[in-house]
């Protein structure tokens, strides 16, 4: 299995003591941006070592093996995915959850456009 562990990095809005963040709206909107692309990102929270990404994919898109130092938690949004990890697959729909510990080399793949929602802990601030 490949060692790719990283931490999250990228542009995060600023610190503050609390973040109202719309998921519909950032959702709908990473949607209209996918066309051309197979994947569309935004970090849209980071504080105190937890990091909230959402991201849009097309169907088929994968999110190759990886690992991460924290816990790691896949949400559905919308559409599906094929979540791997380890030796063990499930496929996930809307409201469905996964909660990975630290290091547990995992990928996905979606099944049809999807929204998902990580939260990963552990890194630098």
């Amino acid at each position: 299995m490949p060692d790719t562990t990283r931490e999250p990095t990228g542009d995060y809005p600023h610190p503050a003591p609390v973040h109202h963040i719309d998921l519909e709206a950032t959702a709908d909107r990473l949607l209209q941006e996918l066309p051309g692309s197979q994947r569309k990102t935004e970090n849209i929270a980071r504080e105190s070592g937890v990091s909230l990404i959402l991201m849009a994919m097309k169907e088929g898109d994968v999110l190759e093996e990886h690992t991460a130092p924290g816990v790691v938690i896949v949400q559905v949004l919308r559409g599906g995915i094929r979540l791997q990890a380890g030796s063990s697959g499930t496929d996930m729909g809307p409201g469905q959850i996964v909660m990975l510990q630290p290091n547990v080399p995992h990928r996905h793949e979606a099944t049809a456009e999807s929204v998902v929602l990580l939260t990963v802990t552990g890194g630098a601030d």
